[in-house]
């Protein structure tokens, strides 16, 4: 998998006050599967001073029922439009740690309705110990993903 568009993204603030800029490069989702663009997201994740705990697809069994457990492992890397994104997120965990979320959030199309419902279709997830090791990762996750 291949990374493209390399952009920036602030780093840490030295003793001099000035701000360590690091190059970060997005991933390649054009025409990616799920588990393709996991693969990617570990492999460049791999060997960093961010690299979580584990990181996994939501839907780990690849279970069919994806309204339940989250995208399949084969299912295309979904498209940013109008009325669709990519979103991370960070939440405490169950017993321990802080998980990251990345999940699709889509709202239908427009009716005579004025009902604005969302559904999210979860995609990976990734877990930390440390409240900043969990946002420093979510922010580099939605760079590589150019989420929101």
């Amino acid at each position: 998998m291949s990374l493209a568009n390399t952009d920036v993204l602030p780093g840490s603030v030295t003793a001099a006050g000035t701000v360590d800029i690091k190059p970060v490069a997005r991933l390649d989702t054009d025409g990616k599967t799920v588990d393709q663009v996991f693969q990617a997201l570990c492999s460049f994740l791999r060997g960093k001073e961010l690299e979580p705990e584990w990181l996994c697809p939501a839907n780990m069994q690849d279970d069919a029922n994806e309204a339940m457990y989250g995208a399949r492992h084969n299912r295309p890397w979904p498209y940013h439009s109008s009325n669709a994104r990519i979103s991370v997120s960070v939440c405490i965990g169950n017993s321990e740690g802080w998980i990251i979320h990345v999940d699709f959030v889509s709202r239908p199309q427009l009716s005579d309705s004025l009902d604005r419902t969302y559904a999210i279709m979860p995609l990976l997830r990734a877990k930390v110990f440390s409240t900043d090791h969990a946002w420093s990762l979510a922010r580099l996750i939605a760079r590589l993903l150019d989420a929101a």
